[in-house]
């Protein structure tokens, strides 16, 4: 298995923790660990789509890591007050 690969499965499985912690209710849906995994995974997976050459992918995760990106750096802000 190459390091690409890896990454992309672990970036996936950040995303499922991400999912099941909130389906699960033990992960708010606005709490800061929920947006920090879904930001690492995002970032993840942009990267393996980019190495991929899939461009739906790579759009998708890089709105995906500008949104979850901008609530983690809320969560930081807020908590620095």
């Amino acid at each position: 298995m190459q390091p690409i690969e890896i990454l992309g499965i672990g970036a996936a499985l950040l995303a499922l923790l991400a999912f099941a912690g909130n389906e699960w209710r033990f992960m708010p849906a606005r709490g800061f660990w929920y947006d920090a995994l879904n930001f690492l995974s995002a970032l993840g997976l942009l990267t393996y789509a980019y190495t991929q050459n899939v461009i739906p992918f790579m759009i998708t995760n890089s709105v995906w890591a500008l949104v979850s990106g901008i609530d983690v750096l809320r969560h930081l802000l807020k908590n620095r007050r």
